[in-house]
């Protein structure tokens, strides 16, 4: 009787331990980042002796400016002030890149908005995909919905849809199913003025924008819209500006 054949000779040769492809895997990184320009965004600020903002001129009450593009030129709002902030944290002053084409059309391309521009961007910037994917975003609050009310029953809403990255059709959604006439306007200053024309006598908008509306308009109401979603309000960062990020953040959320 034949023996059977031989089982098949077992590998014997060296495999590398799970930790070892790891470290192997990490040290190429690492030489990969080292070819890698380095980021000299807070230097180039401090070097320039001054940080540039690329906003729009008119945007209560998050962000109006008084003046021209210079240092030193005043700016109001909520943004005005985190940006000041950042500006004193950094040891220069702020400058404003006044943005007249901010928001005229829903690509922001053609606002004529550069990275050259300016090293931070402001104008109730929403954190969405859209946003996201063309820039860095600093996050610094949330906000719900607001309406404001000159009557008890409103007929004419203003609905605000000045945000980029914000999608009205939620509020255009919300006004359709109360069968409620609307207009959209590209900023609180518009929809004041149509409300003290007596041409809407309600408005629609982020309760920051609502409560600014109603210290302008006496006697007027305010209520919580819970049933529209929360937003994600954000300054607003060019990518790989890895340095100057580091300190806005610092500065935007202190210790």
């Amino acid at each position: 009787m034949s023996r059977p054949p031989a089982p098949p000779a077992r590998q014997t040769g060296w495999r590398p331990a799970g930790s070892t492809v790891f470290i192997v895997l990490g040290v190429l990184a690492y030489l990969l980042l080292r070819q890698l320009p380095p980021d000299n965004s807070l230097q180039r600020v401090k070097t320039a002796g001054v940080l540039t903002a690329c906003v729009p001129r008119n945007l209560p009450p998050f962000i109006s400016v008084q003046g021209g593009s210079g240092p030193g030129d005043q700016g109001t709002g909520l943004e005005a002030k985190l940006l000041g902030r950042a500006a004193q944290g950094i040891g220069v002053p702020l400058a404003w890149n006044i943005q007249a084409a901010w928001g005229t059309s829903p690509d922001p391309v053609d606002w004529g908005v550069r990275p050259e521009s300016c090293d931070v961007l402001a104008g109730g910037i929403i954190v969405n995909e859209e946003t996201q994917g063309m820039m860095q975003l600093l996050p610094y609050k949330r906000s719900g919905w607001a309406l404001l009310t000159l009557h008890q029953q409103p007929r004419q809403l203003a609905v605000l849809t000045n945000h980029w990255g914000l999608n009205a059709g939620d509020a255009f959604d919300w006004a359709d199913t109360r069968r409620l006439p609307y207009l959209g306007f590209d900023s609180a200053t518009q929809a004041l003025r149509a409300l003290q024309a007596g041409q809407q006598d309600s408005a629609l908008g982020l309760s920051d924008e609502v409560q600014w509306l109603s210290t302008q308009l006496p006697g007027s109401q305010v209520h919580a819209v819970p049933e529209l979603p929360e937003q994600t309000l954000a300054l607003g960062m060019w990518k790989n500006n890895i340095t100057l990020k580091r300190v806005l953040t610092a500065t935007i959320h202190p210790p």
